[in-house]
């Protein structure tokens, strides 16, 4: 009978999809719903063109926080990379309990990885240190510790940490080194990072790198490309998250990061390897509303935020409705229906095959 049984699992298990050796995890900051709808019609003049409305599986997501119902990005990304809400402004922490004299670190996806020797990356165009960012690599009571934070990425808790870091401000951090007494290059090449001026000055042959700049906005794509193949050299595989700024409080400015984002996952899928889970999700929505505008006039022909026919209406602040999770690749299949933001943590855990903490 135990044969039988055996003989009756076997093609169930023959055909078990093997597990994913990537993951790439893009977080649109404040890239919710309306966001996605937005830049659709402003890049392309048709509602869901945007690439990462293709993508095959998808799921709603709640993106409260454990003391609000309108989450910072702080809280919002410690629920996708850690499995578990805390309070706004604290960075994959849960809060002190009474009588202890710190806050609880939340293992991250991304220490996960390093703990099992996969390489890791982090890209921004936000500062290094900001909310997002963070999250994937250090433990703080406040996003506002900005040199508890920069210290813990160079003083992992697992592994070696992170292996490719991008984002922006380098005066900023360097100001903070100064002001604790210490110099932020020297402390970065101390980790055994090689600094680039410039995001894509990171050769194709790197193993360690950081490239902080105060430039602005770079061209994220050949960046990309170069990191991804860069990472993948790793046998046991990788993980990267990739975070691009999609606030809209300057309307154009933020539409044209989320199409800038869009081509960043369609280039992913385009040249990860096929063992290689994408996840496109936002750490919470912002206040951006449809409201007018004629579907026989391009929509960047139209006054955008004039009267009295706006085409959207901006109440500059985060929203708390239900943000877009969109995935392809191995275990992709798992994201569907209403889901809290903890549930993305467990996709990518399944997918790679490990068991998430309890």
């Amino acid at each position: 009978m135990r044969k039988l049984m055996f003989l009756a699992l076997a093609p169930v298990a023959a055909l078990a999809a093997p597990p994913a050796r990537n993951v790439i995890l893009f977080i649109g900051d404040a890239g919710g719903i309306p966001t996605l709808n937005a830049a659709a019609l402003y890049g392309h003049d048709r509602p869901q063109s945007l690439f990462i409305q293709q993508m095959p599986y998808f799921a709603l997501s709640d993106t409260s926080c454990l003391d609000q119902w309108v989450t910072d990005s702080a809280a919002g990304m410690t629920a996708i990379v850690t499995g578990r809400k805390t309070n706004a402004q604290m960075v994959s922490v849960l809060p002190r309990e009474e009588g202890s004299l710190s806050p609880q670190p939340l293992k991250t996806i991304l220490e996960h990885a390093e703990d099992r020797g996969l390489s890791t990356g982090v890209i921004t165009n936000m500062p290094v240190w900001d909310a997002t960012p963070a999250a994937c690599y250090a433990h703080t009571s406040s996003r506002k510790n900005i040199w508890e934070i920069f210290s813990q990425l160079l003083h992992p808790r697992y592994g070696d940490g992170v292996d490719i870091v991008i984002g922006a401000d380098w005066k900023g951090l360097a100001a903070e080194a100064t002001k604790n007494g210490l110099d932020a290059a020297g402390m970065l090449r101390a980790a055994k990072y090689t600094l680039y001026e410039k995001p894509g000055d990171i050769p194709a042959d790197a193993t360690r790198a950081a490239a902080i700049q105060d430039l602005g906005d770079f061209d994220p794509r050949p960046v990309l490309a170069n990191v991804i193949p860069l990472l993948d050299r790793n046998p046991k595989g990788f993980f990267l998250m990739l975070e691009w700024d999609m606030h809209t409080e300057d309307l154009e400015k933020g539409l044209r990061r989320a199409l800038v984002m869009d081509d960043l996952v369609r280039l992913a899928a385009a040249i990860a390897p096929p063992d290689t889970l994408i996840i496109y999700a936002a750490d919470h929505s912002y206040d951006l509303r449809l409201v007018g505008g004629t579907t026989t006039k391009p929509v960047r022909q139209q006054p955008l935020l004039i009267q009295p026919w706006p085409v959207f209406q901006v109440d500059r602040r985060h929203s708390g409705e239900e943000v877009l999770v969109a995935a392809q690749g191995p275990g992709a299949e798992n994201l569907h229906g209403f889901i809290p933001n903890t549930a993305i943590f467990h996709v990518m855990m399944d997918a790679y095959g490990w068991s998430a903490p309890p």
